[in-house]
C-alpha cells in the first residue's frame, strides 16, 4: 500500500501565503519559476495545510497568479498538526540550500543542448557558470557566504521585528473602536484605577499589564 499524497487541483485564490514563510522571491526568481512552468508543466505541485495556509511552494503560487492560472495543483497535509506542519516548512526551506556535487552537475550540464531548453529559466551567466569545468572549484568561500548572509538575514529580521514590537499603536486600532458613551466612562474609568492599584503602574502599561495577565491565564 503507498503512502503516497496525491496532488488535488484547487482554485488558486484557496491557497493563503505563510505569513512568516522566510523564503524571499525576486521578480526574477519568479519569472524564471513561470517560465518553467510554462515550458514543462507542473513537475511540483504546492503543498498546504487543510485550510490552504502554504507550507511549500509560495514561488510557485506567484508565477502560477503571473501566468493567469485559475487552478493549480496542491497536495493537501491535513495530516499534519500546525507544529508538523511549521517544522516540514523549515525542513523544505533548508533542503533548498543543500550541497551540489559539482562533477555530476557538470556532466549533466555537458550532455543537454542547453541553447533553447533552458533560455529565461537561466540567464547566460549562471549557464556559462554550469557548464564551466566545476571540478577544480574550492566551494569553502560559497559555504561561508551562505553561512553569513543566512546570519545577516536572521540579524535584518530580529531588527524588523524589534522595530514593529517597538512602534507605537493607536489604541483604537488595537481594540477595535475609538470612543464609548458617556454613561460608560465612569466604568472605564473604575476599571484604570482597579488595574493601576493592582499592577503598581499608571495608564498605559497597567492597561497591557493586566491584558497580558488575562490573556496569558
Amino acid at each position: 500500500m503507498s503512502n503516497e499524497i496525491k496532488p488535488q487541483l484547487k482554485p488558486i485564490d484557496w491557497l493563503k501565503p505563510y505569513a512568516l514563510n522566510a523564503k524571499i522571491h525576486t521578480p526574477d526568481q519568479i519569472n524564471k519559476i513561470a517560465e518553467s512552468i510554462k515550458r514543462f508543466k507542473w513537475n511540483t505541485a504546492i503543498v498546504a495545510e487543510a485550510d490552504g495556509t502554504i507550507i511549500a511552494g509560495h514561488g510557485r503560487r506567484l508565477a502560477a497568479i503571473q501566468l493567469g492560472h485559475t487552478h493549480v495543483p496542491v497536495i493537501v497535509r491535513d495530516d499534519l498538526s500546525q507544529e508538523e506542519a511549521r517544522a516540514l516548512r523549515l525542513a523544505d526551506n533548508r533542503v533548498a540550500l543543500s550541497d551540489i556535487d559539482a562533477r555530476i552537475l557538470q556532466e549533466e550540464m555537458a550532455s543537454l543542448d542547453l541553447g533553447d531548453l533552458l533560455e529565461g529559466i537561466f540567464d547566460a551567466k549562471e549557464l556559462d557558470f554550469m557548464t564551466a569545468d566545476l571540478s577544480g572549484v574550492n566551494d569553502t568561500p560559497f559555504v561561508e557566504d551562505l553561512d553569513a548572509e543566512v546570519r545577516e538575514q536572521a540579524a535584518e529580521t530580529t531588527k524588523k521585528l524589534e522595530a514593529t514590537d517597538a512602534r507605537e499603536v493607536k489604541l483604537d486600532k488595537a481594540l477595535g473602536f475609538k470612543a464609548i458613551t458617556g454613561r460608560d466612562e465612569k466604568h472605564v474609568a473604575r476599571f484604570m484605577a482597579l488595574i493601576e492599584e493592582q499592577t503598581g503602574l499608571t495608564g498605559a502599561d497597567a492597561f497591557v499589564a493586566h491584558a497580558k495577565a488575562v490573556v496569558s491565564a
